[in-house]
């Protein structure tokens, strides 16, 4: 079974004194539904970067929540364990999915400067999918995708790719020019029951299927 490293959002509990590293349990539902093995990363860049040197990790999965830092976000860990991640599943050829938050790490890595949208939180888009890209195919399975995110892109630049867009033009969907490095602006695991859709697109990203 494929072994997929998965970060973890920050939560802060004043009241506590803690920032507590956290996963919505779909995801390992999710994953373990598609015969995928994950790893939970913990926002600690000391760990990681010794965890990554253990482990045999045949993929990345960067999760949703938090905003990055010079977005308003407060969780700098995070940011920097995730980005360490990114770099390294370049240099190692990784393969690489980033979910929402994921995906916006990836494109303001690139050089893509994400701006304040609207109508894209707690609602649902249809794709409009560009042709002859990697996941074209698997992208146009889809009826709809749900959105919760307040930032993003009509466009991206550099070693990226738009692969989707809502029909509102906002970047839903990149992937990298040469690397397995791809992104998706929704949510798999909040659906319910989870959607042969997104099963699909996984195994093509992490296990070559179509």
């Amino acid at each position: 079974m494929k072994q997929i490293a998965i970060t973890q959002r920050v939560e802060i509990k004043p009241s506590y004194g803690e920032r507590r590293d956290a996963l919505d349990q779909q995801w390992i539902e999710f994953l373990l539904s598609i015969e995928l093995w994950p790893i939970l990363v913990p926002n600690n860049l000391s760990y990681v970067t010794k965890l990554v040197e253990k482990e045999e990790i045949d993929g990345v999965l960067i999760t949703g929540g938090n905003s990055l830092v010079h977005y308003g976000g407060d969780a700098p860990e995070r940011d920097e364990v995730e980005i360490f991640l990114l770099e390294w599943a370049l240099q190692k050829n990784i393969t690489l999915l980033g979910v929402c938050r994921g995906m916006q790490v990836i494109q303001d890595y690139f050089g893509n400067r994400l701006t304040n949208i609207s109508g894209h939180v707690a609602t649902r888009h249809n794709l409009a999918v560009e042709e002859n890209c990697r996941l074209s195919e698997a992208l146009k399975r889809y009826p709809d995708v749900n959105s919760y995110h307040n930032i993003g892109t009509p466009n991206v630049e550099g070693d990226l790719l738009k692969i989707a867009t809502s029909l509102d033009g906002i970047v839903k969907a990149v992937e990298h020019r040469e690397k397995d490095v791809f992104g998706v602006m929704w949510h798999c695991e909040r659906e319910s029951p989870f959607r042969p859709e997104d099963k699909l697109l996984f195994e093509y990203i992490f296990k070559g299927k179509k």
